[in-house]
């Protein structure tokens, strides 16, 4: 990796701003800077993490993939969502929770200097996950329309070069909130088509919606099943930070070349469930 590359990497700030309202000890604040919260993750998963302390089976390195009944957990639901069928032990991984597993995806599909297209603004975590891999990103903006935030789609096709190789996408997004309708997810996944390039969903807050918001997988998209890779995880949606667990769900014919990478990047794969 270049001197170059490393010097594009950005702090998130996350650590100076969390030292700064611990200073202030006051309830009155309200505290945003990690997305945290004071509401406990569902009692059962409570219950089931104490009784796993005491299971063989939950303190060993195998299965590396992650446990078994897991896998088929994490492949039942993203099924269920997107409408595709996924068969748990050719397409799924267990993952230490969603960035781990963008990070492992990243580092299965990219050379150094394929192109990632991105959303601006986006979460910096990503962007220096994409750095990492020896990829470079490549921006659609966001604007504000009617006080919302929303694609400039019409931007999608001067992304596209002969170098792009992955679409990275975030509904609901980090920092902005901005979440992909029908008429954003269409031109989207067209333009990834039509660039014959992997689209990487980062779901950790994709069902976090209001306002009568739909949820939409990419997946269910014409012609994106075989091309969309789902990287999900219980941190935001089932308030469980602390566990860092995440699942990564796949088309079977790159499964095994993230599976690669996942072995030898992670150490263990989660056993709760």
């Amino acid at each position: 990796m270049s001197v170059t590359r490393l010097h594009d990497l950005r702090s998130i700030g996350v650590e100076k701003m969390g030292a700064i309202a611990d200073q202030l000890q006051t309830e009155q604040l309200l505290r945003l800077e990690n997305l945290d919260t004071d509401l406990l993750p569902p009692h059962g998963v409570i219950e089931a993490t104490k009784n796993a302390i005491g299971i063989d089976d939950a303190n060993s390195y195998l299965p590396f993939f992650g446990s078994d009944e897991l896998r088929e957990a994490a492949a039942a639901l993203v099924a269920r969502l997107s409408g595709v069928s996924y068969h748990w032990n050719k397409s799924t991984i267990i993952c230490a929770g969603g960035l781990n597993g963008i990070l492992n995806v990243l580092l299965a599909l990219l050379n150094e200097g394929d192109e990632v297209v991105i959303t601006d603004p986006i979460y910096v975590g990503l962007i220096n996950r994409v750095r990492l891999a020896g990829g470079v990103p490549v921006y659609v903006p966001y604007m504000i329309h009617n006080g919302i935030w929303k694609l400039d789609c019409d931007q999608l096709d001067k992304a596209i070069t002969p170098k792009t190789k992955v679409f990275l996408m975030m509904s609901p997004s980090m920092p902005t909130g901005a979440v992909f309708s029908r008429q954003d997810w269409e031109p989207i996944c067209t333009t990834c088509c039509r660039a014959d390039a992997w689209l990487l969903y980062d779901s950790a807050m994709g069902r976090v919606l209001y306002d009568g918001l739909p949820y939409m997988h990419p997946a269910s998209f014409p012609g994106m099943a075989q091309r969309t890779i789902t990287v999900g995880s219980v941190s935001k949606e089932y308030r469980m930070i602390g566990w860092r667990v995440g699942w990564i769900v796949a088309p079977p014919r790159i499964i095994n070349d993230i599976g690669l990478v996942a072995i030898s990047n992670d150490q263990v794969g989660a056993h709760i469930c």
